[in-house]
């Protein structure tokens, strides 16, 4: 084998070599972390759906910002008919209860950025979501909801998390339509581009 053939052989096994190793990104652990209650089942204007609309979103969010991704998961599940979750949020409310969930955030510490996703329920926050909030320190850390809706936009919920949350800097949420994250993943996928690159957390 000549010398240029050589140089040529081993310049190609270093750029093989390097294009296989794993990337900063891939090796560095996520500072981002979405937090997600969504309902399956019967869901309004939708029908029955086998992942929520809110959950829909919360994947975009994840992916775009490269997240780890966590689900409020009800210890007592949501019934899945759609009337049912009404009363059961209805009561709830009534009662101003805390619902048990299954599981934790591990690392908490090691988020600085928490996105809080949810459904509006009776024109507000489940209930499940303020038990979340309520169970963690939030200080120092940057906080932004989002949430999906049948017509009544954020409900609230921004100043809410606000006030509940004095120690964390809150960013603007976005609220998208149920029926909009289910059906039209596409202008979904837009409207959180749009929305995260207004925010400076991707360009």
């Amino acid at each position: 084998m000549d010398m240029r053939k050589a140089i040529v052989l081993l310049a190609a096994l270093l750029l093989t070599a390097f294009s296989t190793l794993p990337t900063q990104a891939e090796n560095t652990p996520s500072t981002a972390l979405v937090v997600v209650f969504s309902h399956a089942g019967e869901n309004w204007q939708v029908g029955v759906i086998e992942e929520g609309n809110t959950m829909k979103m919360a994947k975009i969010i994840a992916e775009q910002l490269n997240a780890d991704l966590l689900e409020i998961v009800p210890e007592v599940p949501y019934p899945v008919d759609y009337a049912a979750v009404k009363d059961a949020a209805q009561e709830e409310l009534d009662q101003d209860a805390r619902p048990a969930y299954v599981g934790d955030v591990e690392h908490w510490n090691e988020y600085e950025t928490v996105l809080i996703g949810y459904p509006i329920w009776w024109g507000g926050m489940p209930k499940i979501v303020e038990h979340f909030l309520e169970k963690h320190d939030f200080s120092g850390k940057t906080v932004i909801p989002f949430n999906t809706h049948g017509g009544s936009g954020q409900g609230g919920t921004q100043a809410v998390i606000e006030r509940m949350l004095p120690e964390a800097t809150v960013l603007q949420g976005l609220a998208i339509t149920g029926t909009q994250a289910q059906n039209h993943a596409e202008k979904t996928r837009s409207d959180v581009t749009n929305w995260l690159t207004r925010l400076g957390l991707i360009q």
